[in-house]
């Protein structure tokens, strides 16, 4: 334990000196744009994510899965370079360039050298600007997305979950997973892509965050031929999770295990209980020192896999717990799985408050080890509505928090009730 204090504490150290004052960090307006640029010291590595706000909530009914397709054709070759140029400049600079789509963001990420930084935001700005969205990649990326859902379906965690959103955000465009629906996908043609790119393709709708080992004004020079045009921003609906009160609502499907999912509502990303509720998560079901997995499996042998995860949106949330077991302990599992939960109040102490707060802060110092992962991080925050200093913030403000706010915020949310979905052989 002594150990993982000196480390938690280099890492503070190594993360305050990495801010190093205003002029290494800026938020900065280039022709409309939102950029968020940090200098930093070390082998000559440059990483950035361009968040776009809007995602799979914008799917066109009939054509779910529109803007992932969007997205990955994206990559697939621009005016001036073609797909196998774009990848091989990034891999020869040791670096990547990927694209990923949410429910409400899309994000653009790449590293390349210092050295390369320049050629990669021309090669960026072009794919941008002047996307080719060939035909005969679209059948390849809709044939490569139909087998990450058959994927989906044959893994129990998976599909449960797929089964809950199903359940808790009926009608709603949360329903369907970013990927889509395997009905809907040989429907979108090459005419929708482009559509919906100029549709997403607003400067409105873009934040970058850049981390690397280059002075700010190199940086700021480099993206000044940046131009997006003015365009509309996405609306972010609120959704109404209404609790069931009949009980778990079971699936059968082959498999050597049954899974049992349960959702409560959790506070919005812009919530002053979004951190109280992230700490309440990391006692009730992240890691070995949880409840659910002191309780459930440890202490009672039920589990494969037992957790919590906390998925907050921009105007709701929602927390999952899980568990993994053998068929025949199906209903013992659900039955203290709800008796851990509702017995949280009772249960949860300082020390597990101050555990919890060790290993949040803990792992989000550990995480920004990596330049992509502080520019993630740093682009995260201003995108969803908070600021960019919340990076910096982050691990004092869970170091505030105190065991009463803990049991208030379950108290708010988590007594509200849940839905259950079980999948079982």
């Amino acid at each position: 334990m002594k150990f993982f204090y000196f480390v938690l504490a280099l890492l503070i150290g190594v993360y305050n000196l990495s801010f190093g004052g205003e002029k290494y960090l800026e938020k900065t307006n280039i022709n409309g744009m939102e950029f968020i640029l940090k200098q930093t010291k070390g082998p000559g590595i440059v990483s950035g994510v361009f968040f776009i706000k809007g995602g799979s909530i914008e799917d066109p009914s009939g054509k779910k899965g529109l803007v992932n397709i969007t997205l990955k054709l994206l990559l697939k070759g621009s005016k001036n370079y073609s797909s196998l140029n774009i990848n091989k400049f990034f891999e020869d600079s040791g670096g990547f360039i990927s694209a990923s789509v949410s429910e409400e963001f899309s994000t653009i990420e790449f590293a390349v050298r210092a050295d390369d930084f320049e050629k990669a935001i021309e090669i960026i700005k072009d794919i941008l600007e002047n996307p080719l969205f060939p035909e005969d990649k679209l059948s390849i990326e809709i044939e490569n997305v139909k087998s990450q859902l058959r994927a989906k379906r044959e893994e129990s965690f998976s599909y449960a979950f797929d089964k809950l959103r199903s359940e808790a955000f009926k009608e709603t465009v949360y329903e369907v997973s970013p990927l889509g629906r395997e009905e809907d996908l040989n429907g979108i043609t090459v005419s929708d892509v482009r559509q919906m790119w100029k549709k997403l393709f607003s400067r409105e709708r873009f934040i970058v965050s850049i981390v690397g080992d280059l002075p700010l004004d190199r940086m700021k020079s480099k993206l000044s031929f940046f131009n997006i045009p003015k365009g509309d921003i996405p609306n972010f609906p609120s959704v109404e999770i209404k609790s069931s009160k009949g009980g778990c609502k079971f699936y059968t499907r082959e498999g050597a295990q049954s899974t049992v999912l349960t959702l409560y509502k959790a506070p919005a990303v812009k919530d002053r209980d979004y951190f109280k509720f992230r700490l309440l998560n990391s006692v009730l079901g992240s890691g070995f020192t949880s409840k659910l997995f002191q309780e459930l499996r440890e202490k009672r042998g039920y589990a494969y896999a037992v957790g919590s995860v906390y998925m907050p949106r921009l105007n709701f949330g929602s927390m999952v717990t899980y568990i993994g077991t053998a068929p025949e302990k199906t209903d013992d599992a659900i039955s203290d799985m709800k008796i851990v939960i509702d017995s949280f109040e009772k249960m949860v102490s300082e020390e597990d408050i101050k555990i919890a707060k060790e290993k949040l802060i803990g792992d989000f110092l550990m995480d920004h080890q990596t330049r992509a992962k502080q520019a993630y991080y740093l682009g995260w925050f201003e995108a969803v509505g908070l600021g960019y200093e919340y990076d910096e913030k982050y691990p004092d403000i869970i170091r505030s928090i105190t065991l009463k706010d803990v049991v208030d915020v379950y108290r708010k949310f988590i007594t509200q009730g849940s839905i259950c979905v079980v999948v079982k052989p």
